[in-house]
């Protein structure tokens, strides 16, 4: 199972690249008083790099490290990421050691959250036949079973046809504020958990719609088959409905999500929504899987229009088409980009 997980995910990370290169506009005295960093690939080479970026016209390559199984930060100084050859989950500085293992398990599934205090982690197993998983917490050295669920079955994708990204995702989510967990999978078998912090189950579904989920404060937005609807303290109601949005990724400065969508002639548009006021800013045509660096600056892919050998089949309009982009919300510009992949982004969603 963990190798389909992980061919999904890799996918996603092909389709999610960011930009550092912008136009010197924006200055070190208007820069937030804290480091904001990427976790990105770099053009012309497969490492993982941390890039400073809070001078966003003048990145800094903080460290860099070899490809990493779910790597993210866990607060500004320290990365985790699962290391399946000695089956355990590993936090480390930024600058690459000590190396301290945080969890154990030889039947990781592939899903790892950190509360937003960096102290407390979430992660899945699988059990032996791959038919149960279990939500684990690791807190001071105590793990505890939380948890469990049907496993989400493995697959992967050898065509652009044969992968239905658009309604493809799997994400274990720390809400915010810490208060609640979510686990929400559209992978072949649908499922949709949302736990209390301690493992209290507020909302199961196994058979649903629901998908493509994303924390913002103390409100999860999630995609079914009505639209994008909101679950805040413990009611679901519509957010944006008849939207059918594509892995959304809320702003580390909260009030705002950004996301795709395609349009009736199958492109893919980037949209940020206001989750105040629920009003939309449509960023552009071809612009694809976006996500924020900042609260100012969202990159996107750009793609161009499918040809035979592409195998797009009837879903999609455009492939990626090797460029990439950051759009400055607050200028309304667009720049290119010299990086290939963002895996995370430091601060985390608010």
């Amino acid at each position: 199972m963990r190798t389909g997980i992980l061919g999904i995910l890799a996918l996603a990370a092909v389709v999610a690249a960011a930009c550092d290169s912008v136009p010197p506009t924006a200055s070190t005295a208007s820069a937030p008083p804290f480091r904001n960093l990427a976790l990105v690939t770099l053009s012309g080479s497969n490492l993982l790099v941390v890039r400073d970026i809070t001078d966003i016209s003048q990145a800094k390559t903080v460290s860099t490290f070899a490809q990493l199984s779910q790597p993210q930060f866990v607060n500004g100084n320290e990365l985790s990421y699962i290391d399946y050859e000695h089956n355990s989950i590993v936090r480390v500085p930024l600058g690459g050691s000590p190396k301290t293992v945080v969890a154990s398990s030889t039947q990781f599934a592939g899903y790892v959250d950190w509360m937003p205090d960096g102290i407390t982690l979430i992660y899945m197993t699988s059990n032996g036949d791959n038919s149960v998983m279990t939500l684990h917490e690791m807190r001071a050295g105590q793990d505890r079973a939380l948890a469990s669920m049907p496993a989400v079955p493995g697959v992967g994708c050898e065509s652009v046809a044969g992968c239905p990204t658009d309604t493809w995702d799997s994400r274990l989510l720390f809400s915010r504020d810490g208060n609640f967990i979510s686990f929400v999978n559209s992978i072949v078998k649908p499922t949709f958990r949302l736990w209390t912090s301690d493992g209290k189950l507020l909302k199961s579904a196994d058979l649903g719609s629901e998908s493509m989920s994303v924390w913002s404060g103390g409100s999860l937005y999630f995609r079914d088959a009505m639209g994008v609807e909101v679950w805040r303290n413990g009611v679901v109601s519509p957010f944006l409905p008849g939207v059918a949005w594509v892995r959304p990724k809320a702003s580390p400065v909260a009030g705002q999500i950004v996301y795709e969508v395609r349009d009736p002639e199958r492109w893919s548009h980037t949209y940020v929504v206001d989750t105040n006021s629920r009003q939309v800013r449509d960023l552009g045509k071809a612009h694809a899987e976006p996500a924020f660096l900042n609260g100012r600056y969202i990159w996107y892919l750009g793609e161009r229009a499918c040809v035979e050998a592409d195998g797009c089949g009837a879903r999609v309009a455009g492939v990626p088409n090797g460029k990439s982009y950051i759009y400055d919300l607050q200028d309304g510009t667009e720049s290119g980009s010299n990086i290939v992949s963002v895996v995370d982004v430091w601060p985390h969603a608010a």
